[in-house]
């Protein structure tokens, strides 16, 4: 697969952070974060946001009026800033499935039946992905979905359709840089980098959303259970009793950025859409099969 149209700058650094030993990775990311989380005086925190709204063409439109005018505390206060009222609306069809977040769309691709997804770039194990071979099984005929965020996206992450959260789970790993360059390098990279899986019982059938974190991500957290924010070895939670979510209740939030995969299972299909494509948190993404016309 060649570089070609890659920024030179991209290359470079996936080969750097590539080159370097894993727990180089982790501890310059874990700065990276402690740096974000830092306070800030007031003028220093408003110069320091309005530079990286500026330079990443943020849209500040969909922030808190209130909020930009008191100001942010510090730099992860931002990054996971919400949304203000009204910003986002969620499709509330109960045949559909909406994007988890907003970010890029990368890809659409099949689970097929040893679990294998091979999308753009990417070719991974849903077992690996998921840290549970029975849990993939489920969603053999079905679809996963890539959806990347930009540095300039809103970084929370909520639940794609009605569902009882019944289990999540934070898997250790690597912290290699998601980009097109990277992938190129090591296309199982989702499946190796630290990631965080929100498992869901659904009038669908099984979904799962997992949040995949990359170099310079601080930590992920869990809005409906505690987690360590550094996981040295694989936790898992059982909720008892199972979390009860809404459409487009919060899942999750990236502290700093990266990837969201969407995995569901065969019950659902979605269009075949020209990617890469952006998306924005509550748009349709799968509906039930058969259900073209009896939405609601």
């Amino acid at each position: 697969m060649s570089d070609r149209g890659t920024p030179l700058r991209a290359r470079l650094a996936a080969a750097l952070v590539h080159a370097t030993p894993d727990w180089s990775a982790v501890v310059a990311s874990r700065l990276m974060g402690a740096a974000a989380r830092m306070r800030l005086p007031a003028p220093v925190g408003r110069a320091a946001v309005g530079a990286y709204a500026r330079y990443f063409d943020v849209n500040l439109r969909d922030v808190d009026p209130l909020m930009l005018e008191d100001g942010f505390a510090c730099f992860d206060e931002f990054f996971t800033r919400p949304l203000r009222r009204g910003a986002r609306s969620i499709d509330r069809s109960a045949t559909t499935v909406v994007s988890p977040c907003d970010g890029e769309l990368r890809d659409v691709a099949p689970v097929t039946g040893d679990t294998e997804v091979v999308a753009k770039g990417h070719a991974f194990s849903v077992g690996e992905l998921v840290a549970d071979e029975a849990l993939a099984r489920e969603f053999i005929g079905g679809t996963a979905l890539t959806i990347y965020l930009h540095p300039r996206d809103y970084h929370r992450v909520h639940s794609p359709c009605d569902a009882l959260a019944h289990r999540v789970v934070h898997v250790p790993g690597r912290l290699l840089p998601v980009t097109a360059a990277s992938a190129r390098r090591e296309p199982r990279l989702f499946a190796l980098n630290e990631r965080m899986i929100h498992v869901l019982e659904t009038g669908h059938g099984p979904v799962a959303v997992v949040m995949v974190a990359a170099f310079g991500v601080g930590h992920m957290t869990c809005s409906y259970q505690r987690f360590d924010p550094h996981p040295r070895e694989l936790q898992v939670r059982d909720c008892d009793p199972p979390a009860r979510l809404s459409k487009g209740d919060e899942l999750g939030m990236f502290h700093l950025g990266s990837t969201v995969i969407l995995l569901a299972g065969p019950g659902l299909h979605g269009t075949e859409p020209a990617l890469p494509t952006p998306v924005r948190l509550g748009q349709p993404l799968l509906e039930e099969r058969g259900a073209g016309g009896r939405r609601s």
